[in-house]
């Protein structure tokens, strides 16, 4: 207690001290100086205040003489420091999914959605897709098809200029998008949520009845040719464009419009190309946000009706007849193994290796999953990485991944960027590093690492109110069950070593790859034989 107090002594003095230089009496400033100068030292040597309260000071006064054992069993129950971090030990990790029915609601007979409440912030999202599918049924419709998603939105409607439109979200620091995609066309809202009732009620108005302003297809029609000038910037653009083309065969859902067809396209082209949409009989959507899941049910079941017999409502014929759209045909695989490279005069070849996969729900996908993670998808502790990377300095990233498709086989990839004097070498190396890992499988800590980082990356999937409510919306459109994240966790759980060494085998076979490759031909002489592909051929016009 005297400690105390002689240490508050001190500091009040030399407060008082410092205050009195502060305020400039300047005939004692020196002598004020030195004063607080010895308080400091004086201060310094005093007893460092006591925080043990007087009632435990009492208390421990009155233990016996043998007590001073029970410190030491104290101290003997506490958990000692690890000598490396390698031995720090974790609970068992354990993660359960948000369950879909939870949160699932039908408002009326093809409407069904997921709404994910949190009322921490004034704000909501609300994306709602349509189950229709789109693909232009000839190839000179392909450019105004792709303009359409955007004209919904940007044309305004409903009595509403686009201008205005613009205006009035900006004023309440709303959000309004729209998109036509191949299987689904969507739109979105975010906003506060006082102004959501408000957004419902604008978006119903523009979208069932769109403008489609002269003035803004102008700015819209100068955007996609732009666009499509600067198609071949960079390397990374050839390199998704050569991957595609070497591929793919033909189809109708990869045609490419040029700039001769965008120039071309009239509004007529795109009111044409824009009917039907949004009339889909399945509609599902993602609610979530600072919403009351009965209040909003209520709001969306008037919401919906209204957006149907605003649908329903006659319009204006267009003068030109619809081309009726084409059943949607799956992509199909040219499957041509070899090296195939676009002459471009980079110093760095930019690199893709690929093969046919699976479509899920496919009995394979997981497996080979874990086999992708410790192959190259695993970042720094994949072997690719590993051997490429860290042991030959021979690339920045080299990565491999298995797509994950429910519309489409997808394709495995082996991906990497090296100097174009290194390209020979990096593939050597990862034909090495391939065949290794196909002949012996992984090791016990790789899979259980493998296995470990897969699940334990499930939860950045519902990392928000907007994010969960959103993948169960688009997993109901794909057809996922309900139980479809709980069975992911047992799925890789019950992957094996053998199960993996298989996976390798047979989709990361190099002699069925193709291998697309951006660099200077005259560099890669050691790679012969080769295919030479041009770059004004990457595009896909043929049937």
């Amino acid at each position: 207690m005297i400690g105390r107090l002689y240490f508050n002594g001190c500091s009040s003095i030399f407060l008082f001290l410092t205050t009195m230089i502060n305020v400039k009496i300047c005939r004692f400033s020196l002598p004020l100086l030195l004063a607080s100068l010895f308080l400091m030292l004086a201060c310094a040597g005093a007893p460092e205040p006591e925080t043990e309260p007087v009632a435990e000071q009492a208390k421990a006064a009155e233990l016996p003489k043998d007590s001073a054992a029970a410190p030491v069993a104290s101290a003997a129950q506490t958990p000692s420091i690890p000598e490396s971090y390698k031995d720090i030990q974790f609970p068992e990790y354990r993660y359960v999914a948000p369950y879909p029915k939870d949160y699932r609601v039908e408002i009326a007979p093809g409407v069904v959605g997921y709404i994910v409440s949190d009322r921490s912030l004034p704000l909501v999202n609300f994306t709602v897709y349509f189950d229709e599918s789109r693909v232009p049924a000839v190839l000179k419709d392909e450019a105004a098809s792709s303009m359409v998603g955007s004209m919904l939105r940007r044309g305004a409607g409903g009595g509403i200029s686009a201008r205005a439109l613009d205006d009035s979200l900006e004023f309440i620091s709303a959000g309004l998008s729209s998109s036509v995609g191949t299987f689904a066309s969507m739109f979105d809202i975010d906003c506060l949520s006082k102004d959501f009732p408000g957004m419902l009620n604008l978006a119903k108005q523009v979208l069932t009845a769109p403008a489609f302003d002269k003035e803004q297809f102008e700015i819209l029609r100068a955007n996609f040719l732009t666009a499509y000038d600067r198609r071949y910037d960079t390397p990374a653009k050839v390199l998704s464009a050569l991957r595609t083309k070497v591929n793919y065969a033909p189809n109708p859902r990869l045609w490419d419009a040029n700039a001769d067809d965008y120039k071309k396209v009239s509004v007529a082209d795109v009111k044409r190309l824009a009917q039907g949409v949004y009339s889909s009989d399945r509609i599902i959507f993602a609610l979530s946000g600072d919403v009351d899941r009965d209040s909003a049910v209520a709001v969306l079941k008037e919401f919906f009706e209204g957006w149907k017999a605003a649908l329903k409502a006659p319009s204006k014929p267009t003068k030109t007849a619809q081309t009726k759209a084409p059943a949607l045909e799956q992509l199909s695989f040219v499957r041509k193994p070899g090296i195939y490279v676009v002459d471009k005069d980079i110093t760095q070849a930019n690199i893709s290796m690929n093969q046919p996969f699976v479509r899920r729900p496919h009995e394979d996908y997981y497996p080979a999953a874990v086999a992708n993670f410790i192959l190259g998808g695993g970042s720094f502790t994949s072997r690719l990485m590993n051997r490429v990377r860290s042991d030959e300095g021979l690339a920045y990233s080299v990565y491999s991944s298995v797509g994950n498709d429910y519309r489409d086989t997808a394709m495995v990839t082996i991906a990497l960027q090296t100097k174009v004097e290194s390209v020979e070498f990096a593939l050597k190396l990862i034909r090495e590093v391939v065949v290794e890992f196909a002949k012996n499988g992984p090791t016990e800590e790789e899979l259980v690492q493998a296995k470990k980082s897969l699940i334990e990356s499930l939860p950045s999937l519902f990392d928000s109110p907007s994010s969960t409510a959103e993948i169960f919306a688009k997993g109901e459109l794909l057809g996922k069950s309900f139980d479809h994240y709980l069975d992911y966790v047992k799925e890789i759980n019950a992957v094996t070593a053998e199960q993996v060494k298989a996976m390798v085998k047979k989709y990361f076979d190099m002699d069925k790859m193709t291998v697309s490759i951006v660099a200077p031909v005259a560099k890669l002489e050691s790679l012969k034989p080769f295919t030479v592909v041009s770059q004004d051929s990457l595009e896909f016009r043929d049937r």
